[in-house]
């Protein structure tokens, strides 16, 4: 093989693997606009083209945003990236473009004035926007939703709200609301109309608000039988049987009795926690129901388990739900789980569908559990194609040498090599 062809052959394989520490022109054109503390976040979205990425560095921005192109604005994490409305503004993003996306950020402080209706993200007649992984506090709305289909709240926390943490109106259909936590409103979400209808809310946390739903139209509250629907802190009814009729015997963490008020055909008996593990270039979410606290945890591909590290009060018996995609963790039968808390192995229920496994187990409650869900099959750390690519490279860079060292000190090498 032509040593030419060859250092290409390396060079592409290297390239496609690691493709951040070479400077070759990509396909994708889209920017990444950084802005600093002291910076304008307006400035940046202003200055940006269609697609690009607003990324927004860790600090304190005092901001009112309008967004009316299609970017992605995220914060560097949304604990430490905070926009203050300093008790004075009408909003903090107002989204007037579709196909954005808001995320990483802490929002608070808008005019507290019921009566001026500010909000931390307004969306206004637009179509597939997403607010993700937001703080959102002191405000009086924390998401407004105008005339607006498909917008995505996912993994928010909102909280201490005025009036509504989520307010859906004027004709704002088949949104999706998951994975968020609503605490401490006067009500969670309001669906403000008739004709605001089709939405699907499931696996978020209603914790002590006023008013958990106020609807006035057709919504769905649940994911089906055994994904489920939502926790609700001021429902508690006995969790001793489960199945699609909940007619079977045994827990399940799912309540017995539906939530009428929403309607939630299947409550969660518990809090829902949320795991990202990211392994293989991907991002898996894992969801854990359970009355104990969870305060680790370690997905290890090479053992295939997930380790959870939980407490609780002594003499207590501990409950939790765990969900796991199956392409992250799985069995290729029900009965081959293995949960174990120290050396005992739990009793457990596992149901399934297409895309998860959903295991159910009980314990008694210490200052210190530590429980491993252990499968029979795990992704690998690395996805097959970048093992194939790093291996291709190694070959390449390897012929190399070994050429360079049998001729590299020769002036003189048969003429048929090349």
């Amino acid at each position: 093989m032509p040593k030419k062809l060859v250092l290409m052959l390396a060079m592409l394989c290297l390239y496609i693997v690691f493709p951040t520490n070479f400077a070759f022109a990509t396909l994708d054109q889209n920017r990444v606009i950084t802005v600093n503390p002291g910076e304008s976040i307006q400035s940046a979205i202003n200055n940006a083209n269609e697609g690009d990425t607003i990324l927004v560095k860790a600090g304190t921005y005092y901001e009112s945003i309008v967004i009316n192109k299609t970017v992605n604005v995220v914060g560097e994490s949304p604990g430490g990236t905070v926009i203050d409305g300093k008790g004075s503004a009408q909003y903090i993003f107002h989204v007037i473009a579709s196909n954005v996306f808001i995320g990483n950020f802490t929002l608070k402080n808008t005019n507290p004035d019921p009566n001026t209706y500010s909000y931390a993200v307004g969306v206004v007649n637009v179509v597939n926007v997403t607010a993700k992984n937001l703080i959102i506090t002191d405000v009086v709305i924390g998401i407004d939703l105008k005339s607006s289909n498909f917008t995505k709240i996912l993994g928010n926390q909102i909280k201490g709200c005025k009036s509504w943490a989520l307010r859906l109106h004027e004709k704002s259909c088949n949104n999706t609301v998951v994975g968020n936590t609503f605490e401490n409103n006067p009500t969670a979400i309001y669906f403000a109309d008739s004709s605001s209808r089709f939405s699907k809310v499931y696996h978020n946390n209603f914790i002590n608000n006023v008013n958990d739903v106020v609807s006035w139209a057709v919504n769905y509250f649940d994911d089906g039988y055994p994904s489920g629907g939502n926790y609700w802190s001021g429902y508690t009814v006995q969790d001793l049987r489960h199945g699609p009729y909940q007619n079977e015997t045994g827990s399940d963490g799912i309540l017995d009795e539906p939530y009428a008020n929403a309607p939630d055909k299947y409550p969660f008996a518990n809090p829902l926690t949320f795991i990202e593990i990211p392994i293989a270039g991907e991002h898996f979410q894992v969801v854990v129901s359970t009355n104990s606290t969870l305060n680790s945890y370690e997905f290890n591909p090479q053992t295939k388990s997930l380790r959870l590290s939980l407490s609780g009060a002594d003499g207590t018996v501990g409950a939790c739900r765990i969900t796991i995609p199956k392409r992250l963790l799985s069995c290729d039968q029900p009965n081959q789980w293995s949960i174990m808390l120290s050396n005992e192995q739990l009793n457990y229920l596992a149901l399934d569908d297409e895309g998860n496994t959903y295991l159910y187990f009980m314990y008694n409650q210490s200052d210190k559990i530590e429980i491993a869900v252990i499968g029979t099959n795990a992704i690998p750390e690395f996805a097959d194609i970048f093992m194939l690519l790093v291996l291709l490279g190694v070959i390449a860079l390897t012929i190399i040498r070994l050429k360079e060292r049998i001729y590299g000190k020769n002036s003189a090498k048969p003429n048929n090599f090349e």
